[in-house]
């Protein structure tokens, strides 16, 4: 018997989360369905998910929040998600 490659298709769902508006945090909200916060300290804006009050996803501009079949979400840089994930059409 001779080794073969096999690839892994997970679908998920994601968002990607591009910045400040109220319009855009209203559709990450509606698509993480637990608390958001904006910190707009310093020069980096970040979108806190408080799935667990002692450890937040925190997001950047530009990266994703992933969210899998069980509905478990995790954060990923944008390199990494676009990487390893293809848009379904």
């Amino acid at each position: 018997m001779s080794v073969k490659s096999y690839q892994k298709i997970i679908p998920v769902t994601a968002i990607q989360f591009e910045g400040n508006s109220s319009t855009h945090t209203d559709e990450i909200f509606a698509f993480v369905q637990f608390p958001i916060s904006i910190n707009l300290a310093g020069n980096v804006v970040e979108l806190r998910v408080i799935v667990n009050p002692l450890k937040p996803l925190v997001v950047l501009v530009g990266d994703y929040i992933v969210k899998d079949t069980a509905g478990t979400l995790k954060h990923m840089k944008q390199d990494e998600f676009e990487s390893e994930y293809t848009l379904m059409k």
